[in-house]
């Protein structure tokens, strides 16, 4: 049976006790992955510390190897503990980063080959820059494709949507002509309901324009 040194239990990173245990074995990823049923690039990721494993991970890697799972728990226990007193990301842009740096920083081009075009590359690159925020399905696609967790960012990008500033609405300014005409005949009307009596009137305002011209008296040609 293969055994871990108690000092590499006191002072190793998880990844690296993992990546020794995989050595010590003689056995190559892919029969790893034959006996664990996990992907030989999940199986990188965890050595490699890119990707933190679950419990039940880390024990069938360590049953694989020939190891006895329990021994690894502790080490396991500690650097999940560790791993979740650090501080996280808390805006969106930075989170996509963190994620992007632990997917081993693969290059726009190739996140947008894996995405099969659906993203393109100055799409990629504008929003692990943070100069873009995209709808939830871009969000949701390149956080898959950076094999992270899409339930953990959905927050930080709502939270992105609301603290965007709204565009306020141009306001409709009458032109000076309108203003000028909708005064003129208001301040006639006024006149004319204030001395309809002096005007010989009725109890209604005589029906007035205030745009209509008199006409001048035809001119009849001398005869």
């Amino acid at each position: 049976m293969t055994t871990v040194p108690p000092a590499t239990l006191a002072g190793q990173d998880l990844a690296n006790i993992l990546s020794s245990l995989q050595r010590a074995s003689g056995l190559s990823l892919r029969a790893l992955a034959t006996r664990t049923g996990l992907s030989a690039g999940h199986l990188s990721r965890m050595m490699s510390g890119e990707r933190f494993p679950s419990w039940k991970h880390v024990a069938a890697l360590a049953r694989a190897c020939g190891a006895d799972p329990e021994v690894l728990r502790r080490v396991w226990e500690t650097s999940s503990a560790r791993r979740d007193s650090q501080a996280r990301p808390t805006s969106l842009a930075s989170a996509l980063r963190f994620l992007h740096l632990r997917a081993g920083s693969p290059t726009p081009w190739a996140i947008a080959i894996t995405s099969g075009n659906q993203l393109d590359q100055d799409r990629i690159t504008a929003l692990l820059d943070g100069t873009a925020t995209g709808d939830w399905e871009e969000i949701q696609r390149l956080v898959q494709l950076l094999d992270g967790e899409p339930t953990y960012f959905h927050p930080l990008w709502e939270a992105e949507i609301r603290s965007q500033p709204v565009t306020p609405q141009p306001a409709v300014v009458k032109s000076t002509a309108q203003e000028e005409t909708s005064t003129a005949s208001t301040r006639v009307e006024d006149l004319l309901i204030a001395f309809r009596d002096a005007l010989g009137g009725t109890s209604r305002a005589p029906a007035y324009s205030p745009v209509r011209r008199c006409l001048a008296t035809p001119i009849h040609p001398a005869r």
